[in-house]
């Protein structure tokens, strides 16, 4: 193996075979304009399948439109241990490291919980547009959509806070205290969307400032997960996962 190969790689790969390389994630992707308004949707199967000696993940995503049109796209096949995306626990994010003028820049952040998974998509076009696009998946089978839980309560959060770098360094589980979404910058736009997913992210990219990314989604009244993408002026700096839970 490659001298130059970490643990800490090693194990991202392993976290991403055991927790989102598992099957075909049937999903609804939704696309919402700057106001959180539904613009359109469609239906994608993303599908992963792993070697017999787990040293390669074939990945394609398989798309069917309202109008009935299908396409197929092709991925890798990913190589043991090169994956583009970060992973810890049931977290997963990927996108864009650097913010460069004129260049169209975007990020996926994620989670799963059971058999669900839920994740936020934005891209910041070269035109200046935002796209913003929440996908809702279940193995085996397309899911219903989730009812709406009453984000005005989202109170009495107990958070852990856990760090990874972009060389897959996992920092120690630290206490996090709670602060509403809204609150992180008053100035970001924070939409909360279908699915129970929730979005704060700056509605332009400059590369001179220091930037977040965050996504959120509120599992069960009593369970939260907060991914947090964090930029400096010299590009991508670390991902957090928090967890907050509490006791009705």
């Amino acid at each position: 193996m490659n001298s130059s190969i970490t643990d800490p790689q090693l194990q991202n790969w392993e976290n991403f075979c055991r927790h989102h390389a598992i099957g075909d994630w049937h999903g609804t992707w939704s696309i919402y304009d700057l106001e959180g308004k539904l613009i359109r949707h469609f239906q994608c199967v993303r599908s992963f399948q792993v070697s017999a000696d787990g040293n390669e993940v074939n990945h394609q995503n398989h798309y069917t439109y309202p109008d009935g049109t299908t396409k197929t796209e092709t991925f890798g096949p990913h190589k043991k241990p090169i994956i583009k995306s970060l992973h810890f626990n049931d977290s997963f994010s990927w996108g864009s490291t650097e913010v460069k003028p004129e260049t169209m820049f975007f990020f996926e952040t994620g989670f799963k919980h059971g058999s669900q998974r839920r994740s936020a998509v934005a891209r910041y076009n070269t035109d200046a547009s935002l796209d913003i696009v929440i996908i809702s998946e279940q193995l085996k089978s397309f899911a219903q959509e989730s009812s709406s839980l009453p984000t005005n309560q989202l109170i009495n959060w107990k958070g852990i806070v856990t760090e990874i770098t972009p060389d897959w360094i996992i920092s120690s589980a630290a206490e996090t205290s709670w602060v509403q979404l809204e609150e992180l910058a008053k100035d970001y736009l924070t939409l909360h969307l279908n699915d129970n997913v929730s979005i704060s992210i700056p509605k332009q990219i400059d590369s001179n400032k220091e930037l977040f990314l965050a996504t959120e989604w509120l599992v069960n009244p009593t369970l939260l997960l907060r991914g947090i993408r964090y930029f400096d002026t010299f590009g991508f700096r670390n991902f957090t996962l928090e967890v907050f839970n509490r006791q009705l």
